[in-house]
């Protein structure tokens, strides 16, 4: 038996700890099956042998002459599909908008839906990606993304969302699917990693604060200040590490607090774990980050550029809108997650242990397992 994921390859490691934490509870659900992946962002390399093309325009020639040759595949041999923890609903005035994604026309209508042949499609930690603030309503003046919504849901076995923000917008287009903490707490499990002495604090700078700013206020050059600002306070509670997910951030790291130690180790999402296993507590723009913290025991806060960064809110742990940020609330910010740390690590073993259970129900119901 074998199952494809839909997720990126060597691309971003918040990608990966979820994807991981996805493969622990498959296994603990009872499916034993070999698993491939799919890059989503060239979806060409569903095919066997073009796994190397990375190229999204490259993709957009290739792929269609691939199916119309009939190449071997990874989604025609799979036993089961699957849609693995990503920002899946995002619609903005004048675009962009989830409804114009690269995949899902490529590889869900084209490739998998025409030769289903009873196959499970899972959709697995899916979340929203609004402005920090929305309500979701955006998506009422989209008739696109109103409409994609539904066809995502209703080709769909079953549908689990990461962030309260997801699932209101998908009420918004009359369907509606459970809220759980994502898989990526689940990661260390699957690789079988256990939480080590703290050694070090944990911050994380993007430009930004975050991807995109989607149009909303956000100071750029303030952000830097007061990051700056940031690390020196915390400097003066402990070592801190600078985690730094890509060779850009470890530039920006360099620049603006150069007397600081910086972690980088890129693509290598094994070693990005056992780094956080070691932390004490932290202040990270990366949520994925700070959730892979958060699964040790270790307490951090997000702060953020849009609503992906409130999902730390399901491991009751605080998030903030960079715009919002002012040299007044950083101690409070930093405090916020070092005063968690006495009693953090009992609080997630219980989120684990009922996400864990809720995880394995729905995944057995909807497999047949």
């Amino acid at each position: 038996m074998s199952a494809a994921i839909i997720t990126t390859v060597r691309h971003n490691i918040g990608d990966d700890f979820v994807r991981e934490g996805i493969l622990y509870l498959l296994n603990n659900a009872g499916l034993d099956c070999a698993v491939e992946v799919i890059h989503k962002h060239s979806p060409v390399t569903v095919v066997r042998g073009l796994e190397f093309v990375r190229n999204l325009h490259v993709s957009h020639v290739l792929e269609p002459l691939t199916r119309a040759i009939g190449l071997s595949n990874r989604i025609d041999d799979a036993h089961v599909l699957i849609q693995s923890g990503a920002p899946i609903y995002w619609c903005h005035e004048g675009g962009p908008h989830c409804s114009d994604n690269e995949w899902f026309d490529p590889l869900i209508r084209q490739r998998f839906l025409p030769n289903r042949r009873d196959r499970p499609f899972l959709n697995i930690a899916g979340g929203s990606c609004q402005r920090y603030h929305s309500d979701g309503s955006e998506l009422e003046l989209c008739s696109a993304c109103m409409s994609y919504l539904r066809e995502f849901f209703d080709a769909c076995d079953l549908t689990l969302l990461r962030d309260e923000l997801a699932r209101r917008m998908l009420n918004l287009a009359g369907r509606d699917a459970r809220v759980l903490p994502c898989t990526s707490i689940f990661a260390r499990d699957q690789l079988k990693m256990r939480s080590e002495p703290g050694e070090y604090i944990v911050l994380n700078f993007m430009e930004n604060g975050g991807h995109y700013t989607f149009g909303q206020e956000i100071d750029a050059g303030s952000w830097r200040r007061l990051f700056v600002e940031l690390a020196g306070i915390v400097a003066k509670m402990g070592r801190v590490v600078i985690a730094c997910h890509t060779p850009h951030e470890e530039a920006l790291a360099r620049e603006l607090v150069p007397s600081l130690d910086r972690f980088l180790i890129p693509n290598e999402h094994t070693e990005f774990m056992k780094f956080y296993s070691r932390a004490k507590w932290g202040v990270l723009n990366r949520v994925h980050g700070a959730f892979m913290m958060a699964s040790f025991g270790r307490p951090a806060v997000v702060v953020g550029s849009d609503s992906r960064a409130r999902m730390i809110e399901n491991l009751n742990l605080d998030a903030y809108f960079v715009g919002d940020i002012s040299s007044a609330a950083l101690e409070g910010i930093a405090e916020s997650a070092r005063s968690r740390c006495n009693g953090y690590l009992e609080e997630i073993e219980e989120i684990r242990m009922s996400a864990r259970l809720a995880y394995i129900d729905e995944l057995k119901t909807a497999l047949q397992l």
